[in-house]
Order: structure tokens, then sequence, then C-alpha cells
């Protein structure tokens, strides 16, 4: 009830409160993550329940290579159970533990009791019921009056002062030590680890980046590659042109110089043959009928030329 009362000046649950909060949270995820293992790891033949005597993680399997596979099946497992779509969720609801504790009244009594009497009493209901039920009490001494009476109402008068005076700043410091304690368990590795996936995930994004850009290097290669093998073809065209136009020409000068000496030789057989036909008189008629035209020549060029 203190810590109930010291909880209601602030509206929230805390680790103290809760015997520790995060740890237990923490420790019964660890239990359920062994229960669902043990369960997971049994043989098709072994009992459900375990021996009397043996501890609950005495017995662990032997990793074959495969755990986080085996790990992450078994999460997948429990998730179809606990939350797949055959789980009634309207009449079953999955409890959730409230971050904050509900509203009561007078310091101690929840209000869903007062909410209970409306409908049936009224607002005065339920403070009527309370006034109803001690003076019962009291009247049958079922609850008996004693000398410790005195004490005991003096005892809760200064319950009263004291949880008005000092426990909202007791609140307000256990709140504050679950928060250091949530963020050091919780909040500062959970960032932590998020930052360096995030950092991971950039250099990755930017690995996948530059290996996007060896398309365009492999094309270039490519494309330097046929060009070199082109610029082979062709050099090896401008040879095999030159090597056919050498043998091409080497031909046409043969055929030119066997042309050559066919027709010297033609042209000196000629002259030979009409040399042999000539007798020494028809030569020396020719010589002579050569000088006398000369002569004939001269003269007229002699007569018609310019006094």
């Amino acid at each position: 009830m203190l810590s109930r009362i010291a909880l209601t000046r602030t509206g929230r649950l805390s680790s103290f409160a809760l015997g520790g909060d995060v740890n237990g949270r923490v420790s019964i995820a660890l239990s359920a993550i062994r229960s669902v293992s043990r369960t997971s790891f049994l043989p098709s033949t072994a009992p459900v329940a375990a021996a009397p005597h043996a501890h609950p993680v005495a017995a662990k399997p032997e990793s074959d290579g495969n755990d986080i596979q085996r790990t992450l099946g078994q999460w997948d497992a429990a998730h179809k159970i606990y939350f797949g779509p055959e789980r009634d969720t309207v009449n079953f609801p999955i409890k959730v533990a409230p971050e904050t504790s509900p509203p009561v009244r007078l310091g101690f009594i929840p209000e869903p009791w007062f909410q209970a009497f409306y409908d049936k009493t009224g607002v005065t209901g339920p403070y009527m019921f309370g006034g109803g039920m001690i003076t019962y009490l009291l009247s049958k001494e079922i609850w008996i009056v004693e000398h410790g009476f005195t004490h005991f109402v003096a005892f809760w008068i200064a319950f009263y002062i004291a949880a008005r005076k000092w426990f909202p700043s007791l609140a307000k410091y256990i709140n504050s030590q679950a928060d250091a304690l949530e963020e050091r368990l919780w909040w500062k590795p959970v960032n932590s680890t998020k930052a360096e996936y995030k950092t991971h995930i950039e250099e990755l994004e930017k690995s996948i980046w530059r290996e996007d850009g060896q398309k365009y290097v492999f094309e270039a290669k490519k494309e330097n590659v046929d060009l070199q093998l082109e610029s082979v073809y062709r050099q090896r065209l401008a040879e095999v042109h030159q090597s056919v136009k050498k043998r091409l020409d080497y031909q046409v000068d043969v055929q030119n110089a066997v042309r050559r000496q066919q027709q010297e030789h033609m042209v000196q057989w000629i002259v030979n043959g009409v040399l042999a036909g000539i007798s020494p008189q028809q030569e020396k008629d020719s010589l002579a009928k050569c000088i006398l035209d000369l002569k004939t020549i001269a003269a007229k060029s002699h007569s018609t030329a310019p006094a």
C-alpha cells in the first residue's frame, strides 16, 4: 500500500514498486527463451516433463553450426502460436504490462471499484458501501476496538501526512532511477546497436553503389577489347591488301616485261628483215633520192624566205 500511494502521486509504475521491472522483464524473457529452446530440442520420444531433480538449464544441446537459424525458427514458431490467426484476441486479449498505474481514490482504492457501483447505486454508492461496511464491522464487533485502535488511527493519519508530503519526491526519485536503469540496460545498448547497424548498412549501400558502377567499367573494358580487336582486324586486313597488291603488281610487271621484250624482239626482227631485203644498189639509189629531196626542199625554203 505504501508503494501504491507513492506511485499514485506521479501516476507511473516504477522498478522499485514492481520489484525491479526491467530486470524482471529480462528474466521473464530469458526464461521464456530457455523454455522454448528446451521444448524444441526435446527428441520425439522424450517425455515432456523433466525429472524433478534436474536443473532447467543443466542439459544444453550441442551446437551444430545452425544456432542462429534454429533460434529464428523457434521464435517464428512461438510467434505463430501466440500471435497467429487462430489466436482469439477478442475473448482472450494479449496482456500488456501498463506503463502507468491505474487511477485510485482516497489514496489506495482503485477507480474501477467505484465505477462498478455507479450503474447500480449511483455516485454515493461506493462511499455508503464503505461507511456501512465499517459500521457493520464495528457494530458486530468483528473489528474490535481495543487499546491499540488509537495507535492504528494515528499510524494511518501520520502515514497519510507523510504520503502527501514526501512520497511524491520519493516516487520521482524512484522513477528517475528506473529510467536510468532502463536507459542503461535497454535503450543505450539498443541505440548503440542501431547506430552500428546503420553505419554498417550505409557502408554496404556504398559497396552496392560501387558494385553498380562495375557494370560501366565492364562495358568500357569490353568496348576497349572490341576496339583492339577491330584495330588488329583492320591492321591484318591492310597487310592482306598490301600482300595481294604486291602479288598483283608483280604479275603486271611480269606481263609488261614480257610484252616489252616481245615488242622489242618484233621490231628488231622486222628491221633486220627489212635491212636484209634491201640490196646495195637500192640503198645507193635511196640515198641519192634522199639527197635530191633535201636539195629541193632547201631551194624552196630559200625562194620563199623574205628578203
